[in-house]
């Protein structure tokens, strides 16, 4: 049983024990609430997660179609699939569900999933966006090289107000008999303020951050090599938060882009003799944020923050015409060194 106290501001030692509800005792469900919080919050599951498209229902084949609902899809910034199944209170069918789900999803291209996120954007309201358009918004948002191998590897993720002790242990076996099967347990609970209902979230398993795991094995090569790749962009994903956290750049110092190694030397002369072109597009400088550290001088909006790929990916498109396939981590440097090796120099050093 979760607890959560309410303290007060003007007397901090005084607090108070919030009555916990459920979404039987409000009233609400999974399809018309739950959801709708973790579309405009993705964060309280995972802050490296971006919606791709909600109620998702087209899965077809020569032999036919089905018609089960995937409750959220999302792509996370290392490039792999997310599904993300929903239950408004305990399910023992719940994990079924979603490995269905992972299955149908594995399949998917990147111009599969650039097209169901068109859809979705339009059918929230965005009458305007174009194919390219929601294409280049999930571009943008994996920090790293993203192939349509990655997607073959769908992580999992369980919502549900509690879970029976069968899923959990499922759960568990999954993770010791099937290595490449990546499977996480996230429990929420509200509790009644009066006015408001707090909603919580807590992932119960797996317990250890999933960057720490063991890579196992897969059954065959092609797995194997998708898993640490899969590994390696969650690290070079996470290279702005560990900069950020650390402060290992200093506010507004010079950050350049180093392309050699990364693309073929034409591409290089080309996005090299674009910048030459103009002072302030070589004027990047580094912010303090964990998302958007990057300030452009050249941007229309010079106060406008960038993420490492998406000032990569408007860079690229201006100088010769398309986006980079390149991991930003490793392009982008500071005195030399790319933010890819500046946040493994800190976590080395935290862990002598």
């Amino acid at each position: 049983m979760a607890h959560l106290l309410s303290v007060s501001k003007q007397c901090p030692t005084e607090a108070k024990l919030l009555d916990e509800s459920t979404m039987a005792q409000q009233s609400w469900t999974e399809p018309h609430h739950l959801e709708a919080w973790i579309v405009a919050h993705p964060e309280v599951l995972d802050p490296s997660l971006k919606v791709v498209t909600t109620q998702f229902a087209r899965w077809e084949s020569d032999g036919g179609s089905a018609r089960d609902r995937l409750d959220v899809l999302a792509v996370a910034d290392s490039g792999e699939l997310v599904v993300i199944e929903l239950k408004r209170a305990g399910d023992r069918q719940v994990h079924l569900q979603a490995l269905t789900y992972a299955a149908l999803v594995s399949g998917f291209t990147r111009e599969i999933l650039a097209n169901a996120h068109l859809d979705w954007l339009r059918l929230c309201g965005d009458s305007t966006v174009t194919l390219e358009e929601a294409r280049r918004s999930l571009e943008n948002h994996v920090e790293a090289e993203w192939t349509d191998e990655l997607l073959g590897l769908p992580r999992i993720i369980l919502v549900a107000e509690n879970f029976p002790a069968q899923v959990i242990t499922t759960i568990q076996w999954l993770s010791d008999v099937a290595g490449d099967i990546t499977i996480e347990a996230h429990e929420y609970h509200l509790f009644d303020r009066g006015d408001e209902v707090a909603v919580s979230f807590q992932r119960i398993l797996p317990v250890e951050d999933l960057e720490d795991r063991r890579l196992r094995p897969g059954l065959v090569d092609r797995t194997t090599e998708v898993k640490e790749q899969l590994s390696t962009n969650r690290r070079r994903a996470r290279s702005v938060a560990i900069i950020a956290e650390a402060e290992a750049i200093p506010a507004g110092a010079v950050i350049g882009l180093r392309l050699e190694s990364l693309v073929k030397p034409d591409v290089v002369e080309q996005v090299t003799s674009w910048l030459d072109e103009n002072p302030m597009r070589k004027d990047i400088r580094w912010v303090n944020d964990p998302v958007r550290p990057l300030i452009w001088a050249a941007a229309e909006d010079s106060q406008r923050r960038w993420s490492p790929t998406s000032l990569r990916n408007e860079i690229f498109e201006r100088a010769i015409g398309q986006p980079g396939t390149f991991s930003a981590a490793d392009a982008w440097c500071f005195n030399g060194r790319s933010l890819y090796l500046i946040a493994q120099d800190h976590i080395d050093s935290r862990e002598q």
